[in-house]
This record gives structure tokens, sequence and C-alpha cells, in this order.
């Protein structure tokens, strides 16, 4: 499979949408380490979601820009939800003023939405004026609807982006798509919808956690990078576990950060200096 051609551009700013039209599928996971990347690289980072939970912003400690859905408002007045999307908008023309990057969350059932506002919009003409570089990044698990799912978000925004990179992240949570059952429902959408697309996609593995050692660090709002550093005693208090299940709850987050970190350079190059 060709690498990703992000990974060989230099000189523009990142706009990485992290979008699955279904829930469960590890996409706030993604963001938050599509995060600390940037982060590791000292790459300035603007944060926006199309969703309403916190996780996301509890996480990395600051505010993150959120675009709530507004139903109510939008059946009285069919533009309300289209200037709903303005403050985003503006966002991204600061971001790419400053030479910086974006990362952009967007939560279940939202994809469609911004996609029809993107298109009235016509977003993609200003990213192109704007030297943003687009990758579209969806996580997804072995499971039908996932998979189902996870090409129909594909298709939505490579219809509104059509130049983005296109980066497929194998959440290994329910198992690998090469081991599905040749039979099963997941394996035949997985040939059907995904596999047509490989041709000019990337696909990044998401190992599991084992034993859900990131339960407790996620439940005390820690950022992925930092468990690495972390003192073992400073492990203790925070997830409450004895000093043995701290060590192996610390060493298999270090574990899984470094292989997704290494996945994440092959797509991603980040703009890392703010014009002055």
């Amino acid at each position: 499979m060709k690498k990703n051609k992000t990974a060989a551009m230099s000189g523009s700013s990142q706009l990485i949408i992290i979008a699955n039209d279904k829930g469960g599928q590890g996409k706030t996971l993604a963001s938050l380490v599509v995060a600390d990347h940037a982060h590791l690289h000292d790459a300035p980072l603007a944060i926006a979601q199309v969703d309403v939970q916190h996780r996301l912003a509890r996480t990395v400690g600051r505010n993150v820009l959120t675009i709530p859905a507004v139903p109510r408002e939008s059946r009285r007045d069919p533009t309300a939800d289209a200037r709903s999307f303005t403050p985003l908008y503006h966002m991204l023309e600061r971001v790419s003023a400053r030479n910086a990057n974006c990362l952009l969350d967007i939560g279940a059932n939202q994809v469609d939405r911004f996609a029809n506002w993107a298109g009235i919009v016509e977003l993609d003409e200003d990213l192109e004026a704007w030297r943003f570089e687009a990758t579209i990044m969806i996580p997804c698990v072995a499971e039908s609807e996932g998979i189902r799912q996870a090409a129909m978000t594909a298709d939505a925004l490579l219809q509104r982006f059509p130049r983005a990179n296109l980066v497929f992240v194998q959440n290994e949570r329910d198992g690998e798509f090469a081991h599905l059952h040749t039979a099963s429902d997941a394996a035949s959408i997985y040939r059907t919808s995904i596999e047509p697309l490989l041709d000019r996609a990337t696909l990044l593995r998401m190992p599991v956690v084992e034993a859900g050692s990131w339960r407790p660090f996620e439940a005390a709002h820690c950022r992925l990078m930092d468990v690495p550093l972390m003192p073992i005693r400073k492990v203790m208090a925070l997830t409450g576990l004895p000093h043995p299940e701290s060590k192996i709850a610390k060493g298999e987050v270090a574990a899984w950060t470094s292989v997704v970190f290494g996945e994440l350079d092959r797509v991603l190059n980040w703009a890392t200096t703010e014009a002055k």
C-alpha cells in the first residue's frame, strides 16, 4: 500500500477530521492521541468538535470549540444550523493565518450535518486558499455496522473534500479486519465498502489496551503522553490501583501509546512554527 501523501507534505497546516457516524468506534481516543502527537511535535493545535460531550476538553485541559446541534431552531429557520458552524469557519481562518493546525472531532450522527454545511460554504476551496492539508481519519471496529458507517462517512466527507487524505484507523477492540470470518456480514461489508477505498487510503492500527488499563487513567482525565513518565506513586494515587497493578497499567498504556504514535508518524506532518 502506498504511503499516505500527508507524510510527504511540508509547509502546510494540518486539518485533521476524525469522524465515524456510529458511536463507540474510538473517535475520542483517536482525537486524544492526535492531540498528544501534535503536542510532542511542538505543533500549535486548535481543537473543535461537532458534538456535546466534554471528555475531550477535560482531558486536554483547555477549551474546545463546540458546535452543538440546534434542531429546534433549524425547524423554524433552516439557516440556523448553518450559522451555528460560523465559529468553526472563523477558527479555521485564524488558525491558517498563524500557520497552525486544527483537529475537528465529529460526533455520532453529525457527519451529514457537517458535510452539508461544508458544501454550502464551499469549505474545500477555502482550505486550499488557506493552505490546509486535510486528512479524514475514520476509526472503526471490526463489526458490521461500524464498518458500514465508516464507509458512508468516507463517502460523505470525500464528496466535500476530494483532495483530502483518507485514513482508516483499525480499532482492534473487537479484532482485526483481516481476521473477520469470510462468510460474516462484517467481512462482506468490508470487502465491498472499505477495500475499494484502500487504493487511496492508509490503514492504521489502534491496538486494544490490554485489560482495560487505560480506563483508570481516563477516569482521572490523564493525557496519554503523560502516563509513560509518571512515577508509580502518582499512578497509584490517580488510579487507586495497588503497586504491581499500577506498574502493569502504566506499562501497557506506554506500549499502546508508542505503537499509535508510530502509526501517526506515517500520515501526519505537523506545521510546527507559527508565522510572526
